[in-house]
């Protein structure tokens, strides 16, 4: 899901409709949002699911001006491979904000 505009109300209904489909990433603009699931998820870490997100995202060439995120879902897999594009065929500094709370496991 994109939430394309910030405020309380639509994060917090998103972030629970989300968690209880046991979707751990939310999407705004640039920002992953994380939630905690308090289960673990095998499925959604594996080579292939990396390996998805870099073609998509880093080695595959799109048209025009779509943005290659909307093909894939919200992911922290979606945050390193733009990073990785950027930095190596953009040639632009990248940096990437964890945030959360003590123990949360960033």
């Amino acid at each position: 899901v994109n939430l394309p505009f910030l405020h309380e109300a639509a994060i917090l209904y998103n972030l629970k409709a989300r968690h209880l489909d046991n979707h751990p990433y939310t999407r705004t603009g640039d920002i992953v949002i994380a939630v905690n699931p308090f289960q673990w998820f095998t499925h959604i870490y594996t080579e292939k699911v990396r390996a998805r997100f870099a073609n998509k995202l880093v080695w595959e060439e799109h048209e025009g001006d779509s943005d290659a995120r909307a093909l894939v879902e919200p992911h922290v897999y979606e945050v390193s491979s733009l990073a990785y594009k950027g930095l190596a065929f953009g040639g632009d500094d990248q940096s990437i904000l964890v945030s959360g709370e003590s123990g949360a496991g960033k």
